[in-house]
């Protein structure tokens, strides 16, 4: 595969479809995703944010199209919400994770990451008995801890107190931005793309509608919040004027249908 930029690509999707029983989650997708890119994934709920995020952990499989990923690629995905086994604590799952990837901490440094999230007291309770936000501040640990070429996060300041929070940016800030790992945010607070993103891909009903990157949407928008705003209210124009111009069809339709009846 090719290099743009001096980028390596390490994700390109070809015509990708997803259905769910009779709905279209997803249509027609084609998008390219490069090392060190940082992309806020940004719609309303039932865009396809998530599922697209899942299809490219490889969590979902796509019911048409194509999925390429660049050889051994390490992915790491924070779910907004995860399941654990019954009696699992913070630290088993850790070490089970460690072990997994073959991942060497020094004791030093894992305290540290633990203290980081504020699971450091608390890393001998078992996860189903964390509060939500506990278990959000395990899940985004867990999504980062084997180091992936690839992050997904999923809406990841929900649950988070604003001490929490501002702790858990500085360390993506350390450990994503200054380090030119490829990230994509799913969110719907604006401040976090402008914060940590570089590009913005807007969705909407299953469609990719617009990609830009953020130093655009400031220059042309002012904010991301106020981009985002637009976008919605000119889609959902568009609904309401595509749904009006369709039962108009379907009453034209069913007068010729009546009259031709009688």
């Amino acid at each position: 595969m090719k290099e743009t930029n001096s980028n390596l690509l390490l994700v390109d999707i070809k015509n990708l479809s997803k259905k769910y029983r009779q709905k279209w989650a997803l249509q027609d997708i084609n998008l390219q995703i490069y090392c060190g890119e940082r992309i806020g994934l940004i719609g309303a709920n039932g865009s396809g944010k998530s599922t697209i995020s899942e299809i490219i952990a490889g969590i979902r499989k796509p019911t048409a199209g194509v999925v390429w990923k660049k050889s051994e690629l390490v992915i790491g995905i924070q779910f907004q919400d995860s399941k654990y086994p019954i009696g699992i604590t913070i630290l088993d799952m850790i070490q089970y994770y460690l072990e997994t990837f073959n991942i060497k901490y020094h004791y030093d440094d894992l305290e540290n990451l633990l203290k980081t999230y504020q699971l450091d007291d608390i890393k001998k309770k078992q996860i189903n008995s964390l509060s939500g936000g506990q278990q959000q501040r395990l899940n985004i640990l867990l999504a980062v801890i084997h180091k992936p070429q690839l992050i997904i996060l999923d809406e990841v300041s929900t649950g988070l107190d604003i001490e929490v929070r501002e702790d858990i940016f500085e360390f993506l800030e350390e450990n994503i931005v200054k380090k030119n790992v490829t990230m994509i945010l799913v969110t719907h607070i604006m401040s976090e793309v402008e914060k940590f993103c570089e590009k913005i891909i807007f969705l909407h009903n299953g469609l990719i509608k617009e990609q830009i990157t953020v130093k655009e949407v400031i220059e042309q928008y002012g904010t991301v919040a106020e981009y985002t705003r637009v976008k919605f209210k000119f889609y959902k124009e568009q609904d309401k004027n595509n749904n009006n111009n369709n039962n108009s069809f379907l009453m034209i339709d069913n007068e010729r249908k009546k009259n031709n009846v009688q």
